[in-house]
């Protein structure tokens, strides 16, 4: 593959992963009735002795957050055809705009109570993909340099990053007073596949007169991929392929790639009306040591435009893409290099409206690289009731004021079913939307009625079973009016 198609099918990779590829959660976090609650609040706990996920079934998580634009913003009908015409779209964009999507699959969760400590473990394997790019840099791929004539249209801050990892999750929560409950998880990682971006700088410059260009760049691409790469007598990038021979096995059982991860999290029950909660996920990194290459591009170039009275023929175009292939072409390296994780900062607020309903308030942050992406989300939600709990949210976040959302945990038995979205209208328009998520999944609980206790606990315990682990617990649920 030369330099130039693999420029090519970068730029086109990276639109794809950003218009059809964060994880949100945001209607489960006050859902403390819901054993999935830990897996945003580790301080979350089961009133049922044990808690299992059912093998392939224990939960599954997607979410997709886009900033910058919704499908059909990038589309215009005519009669019954949709034509794709994405200047709308372009020209609303500022800043640096953030495409996101998170896919995880938790194949095995088991939470049980051991005297007075909740004890969780979880494996999941989790696919992240985030995209951020620089306005201008959209701007310039549909308009031309003429859009910056006498301008410079900036490239900083532009990346793409996609990761596979396995993660192994072993948690603790437990009440440290009456009224505060707090929980921990450490985290391993095993990486699988990466494509870092950790920084682009460059600016792309017009004259006004003679459409003279002048360039700088500079960006770096780590990755942890089955490639080979083929280099000049330079030592330049001469082709890249995939190899021949790639084993499955070998790619899932890989753990050459080793990572570590925290979670901590709190809920202070206040009094009979107030609850606070408090969080702090996936504060850590991936050590990435398999099949690692980085590409380092950097230069200058001036080239000579076309004056006010020439077009931009294929000569022109073909001369300058090889100009521009000569001088920004990569030099690999095989070294190591580490990748941080996204954190996420969740804050919430509930108030007992009756005996077993509530109002909450939850504000989300989450860090990519230096930029802190908020949203914010009211809900209602039903608490111990035995048999089934529900939420409704309504949440802004990327722009948008109509992010209706809702949840359900309902116990069957031993079966105990959990689905929640923070947007279920998305599901009705899905091209008409920025955030998407849903996580399902069916465990089995045990041991939720050893004991017939006649007082319901500190409220600020899971699954709404009638046992409970405190030996002296007691009601702090508003009564019945």
């Amino acid at each position: 593959m030369k330099v130039r198609q693999l420029f090519l099918l970068f730029l086109f990779s990276l639109a794809a992963t950003t218009i059809s590829y964060a994880q949100q959660n945001l209607t489960l976090f006050m859902m403390h009735d819901l054993p999935q609650a830990n897996f945003v609040n580790p301080a979350v706990s089961s009133k049922c002795k044990l808690v299992v996920g059912i093998p392939a079934l224990a939960s599954l998580d997607f979410n997709y957050s886009n900033t910058a634009f919704s499908a059909k913003d990038l589309l215009v009908q005519d009669g019954s055809q949709y034509f794709l015409l994405p200047q709308s779209a372009i020209d609303n964009l500022s800043g640096k705009e953030l495409i996101t999507t998170s896919f995880q699959y938790t194949p095995l969760y088991v939470g049980i109570w051991i005297k007075q400590s909740y004890l969780t473990f979880a494996i999941t394997e989790k696919l992240n993909v985030y995209n951020l790019f620089n306005a201008d840099v959209a701007q310039l791929a549909w308009y031309g340099n003429t859009h910056f004539l006498d301008e410079s249209a900036s490239l900083d801050g532009t990346r793409s990053n996609a990761f596979h990892f396995r993660e192994y999750a072993f948690g603790i929560a437990g009440n440290v007073s009456p009224k505060v409950q707090m929980g921990f998880k450490t985290k391993v990682l095993f990486g699988k596949s990466a494509v870092y971006m950790p920084t682009t700088k460059g600016a792309i410059h017009t004259d006004g007169r003679g459409y003279d260009l002048d360039m700088d760049f500079s960006t770096s691409v780590y990755t942890s991929l089955p490639i080979d790469v083929t280099t000049d007598a330079d030592g330049y990038v001469a082709s890249v392929a995939a190899k021949e021979d790639i084993s499955v096995a070998d790619y899932l059982l890989n753990r050459q790639n080793l990572g570590l991860a925290i979670d901590y999290g709190m809920i202070y029950k206040m009094d009979e009306r107030w609850t606070f909660s408090a969080s702090l996920i996936d504060l850590g990194f991936i050590n990435w040591q398999s099949d690692v290459n980085t590409f380092e591009s950097f230069g200058q170039i001036s080239y000579n435009g076309t004056g006010t009275s020439s077009d931009f023929g294929t000569a022109y175009l073909t001369q300058l893409a090889d100009s521009l292939a000569a001088t920004f072409k990569p030099k690999p390296q095989t070294t190591s290099f580490t990748s941080v994780l996204n954190p996420q900062i969740y804050l919430g607020a509930s108030y007992n409206l009756t005996h077993r309903l509530n109002g909450a308030v939850v504000v989300r942050n989450q860090f990519y690289r230096n930029r802190v992406h908020p949203s914010l989300t009211l809900s209602a939600n039903t608490f111990a009731f035995k048999k089934v709990n529900g939420s409704l949210s309504y949440t802004i976040q990327n722009g948008e004021l109509m992010n209706l959302g809702a949840g359900i945990g309902a116990q069957l038995g031993v079966f105990h079913l959990h689905a929640i979205t923070d947007n279920y209208l998305g599901f009705f328009d899905l091209s008409n939307t920025r955030n998407v998520n849903l996580r399902v999944g069916l465990s089995l609980i045990f041991g939720c009625e050893e004991k017939k206790a006649k007082k319901r606990g500190n409220g600020i315990e899971a699954l709404p079973c009638v046992y409970s682990p405190y030996k002296n617990s007691t009601n702090n649920r508003p009564k019945r009016r």
